[in-house]
């Protein structure tokens, strides 16, 4: 081959390298615009709290990973409940630090203890008193009640006596996170305390319902940065949530 070639050849050579180099950062930028776009902050229209409603917020528990909160805040989310313990047998290890971010993101904070009915009232209000301590929020303390757990009037006695233990501790409302299947077993033992109703709509706004879990599974933003929780309403004006402090 002779040095003329052997020039043209490496002329091509470098034209291809040159060519797919730039092609290499092309794609490159291009990814990296995509993944931006999917990626940042989502400030989503506060239409998507359901029509009827000013407030919305969610429920999250250990199964719910790091969770980003001032994400959800910047997704219409005004609230959030954090699960904190479970009869007198689990604490949720990541709830401290989770409720420092969620008051860092400016989102109302409530807490959420899972009642046992194979456990007495008073030994569940304490572990509840020594795993959360003073770190509350400003929303009602929750008590979630499952399905199979108010099964004779002994349950719901021992549901009504953890309520007002709690209440004498803290001196802060009670809200009972139940169905409407527990509601209704519970309605003549417990007759002050308001609900967090655990539905698929909106529909039963009747006053005892503070709070209406609408959706189990809603997904909030978009892009990398969606997520799926638990999502309820606050069965309330915005002044009233507020008031919340």
């Amino acid at each position: 081959m002779d040095n003329s070639t052997k020039k043209s050849s490496s002329y091509k050579t470098k034209k291809s390298l040159t060519f797919t180099t730039w092609l290499l950062i092309l794609v490159g930028i291009v990814g990296s615009f995509v993944i931006w776009v999917f990626a940042k902050p989502v400030i989503v229209n506060t239409d998507v709290t359901p029509t009827g409603f000013a407030v919305q917020g969610v429920a999250i528990n250990q199964t719910s990973g790091y969770v980003d909160f001032q994400n959800l805040a910047n997704n219409g989310i005004d609230f959030a409940y954090l699960r904190a313990t479970s009869g007198n047998s689990f604490a949720d290890d990541g709830y401290k630090s989770s409720y420092t971010r969620a008051k860092s993101a400016k989102l109302k904070v409530g807490a959420i203890q899972v009642y046992s009915s194979n456990t007495t009232a008073a030994v569940q209000a304490q572990y509840f008193i020594d795993n959360v301590g003073n770190q509350i929020g400003e929303l009602p303390i929750a008590i979630q009640v499952p399905d199979d757990q108010i099964s004779t009037a002994t349950d719901a006695q021992r549901l009504a006596s953890l309520i007002q233990t709690l209440y004498s501790h803290y001196t802060h409302d009670i809200v009972i996170y139940t169905t409407p299947a527990v509601q209704k077993q519970l309605s003549d033992t417990i007759k002050d305390t308001k609900y967090w109703l655990i539905e698929d709509n909106t529909d039963n706004k009747a006053a005892e319902n503070q709070f209406i879990q609408y959706d189990e599974d809603r997904t909030i933003g978009s892009g990398l940065k969606a997520v799926k929780m638990p999502t309820s309403v606050f069965n309330g004006t915005k002044k009233q949530f507020e008031a919340y402090k």
